[in-house]
């Protein structure tokens, strides 16, 4: 079994090099948008759910599953610090980024498409740009974003590109709660 990383070499090796520059240039795009940690969280999960919802249709749990075992791996790999909380995302903010990583991945897997590149280096192409921003994250943060899309695509109001809230402070806030009640002493009899 191949490493991610050999895997994105070889799919990256098939694409050719103006795919290769227009994919690079829909990652220095999203990478260069000036957005607090709460929103690009919010973005990718935006973006991950259009992506599964736009191109993966009766495949999008699997999908999905790949996006959060890829994540988890560079997460790993990249021991990032967990994520501070400081304020509630600017929806506005979330849509535009989100549709800046969207529109862009999906005008480079269209191009390859007409290429002829294989679905297999289109879809290694497309998880791994995901996954890197993704990744860049805790694990904790990974989990509760891959819930909140799974929830957005299991509601029948959702739509392509509708934001996906994730819910950072509440769950976190939950999580430090049950911590601290998993460390106190017994007291008396139930």
């Amino acid at each position: 079994m191949s490493s991610i990383a050999e895997t994105i070499d070889i799919a990256l090796a098939a694409v050719g090099p103006e795919t290769e520059g227009r994919l690079r240039d829909v990652v220095a795009e999203f990478e260069g948008l000036t957005l607090a940690q709460e929103e690009r969280v919010s973005a990718l999960a935006t973006a991950v759910a259009a992506i599964a919802k736009g191109h993966h249709g009766r495949h999008v749990s699997v999908y999905l599953e790949a996006v959060r075992t890829w994540s988890l791996e560079i997460s790993e790999m990249l021991q990032p610090a967990k994520m501070e909380l400081r304020f509630i995302p600017e929806t506005g903010v979330i849509e535009d980024a989100a549709r800046t990583l969207y529109c862009g991945l999906d005008a480079v897997i269209d191009r390859m498409r007409r290429e002829g590149i294989d679905i297999r280096d289109r879809l290694v192409t497309e998880l791994a740009v995901v996954a890197r921003f993704l990744g860049q994250h805790d694990s904790q943060t990974i989990a509760i974003a891959m819930i909140a899309v799974n929830r957005a695509l299991a509601d029948p109001n959702y739509r392509r590109g509708a934001v996906v809230r994730v819910p950072l402070r509440e769950v976190a806030g939950a999580f430090s709660q049950a911590l601290d009640i998993a460390r106190m002493e017994p007291q008396g009899r139930a």
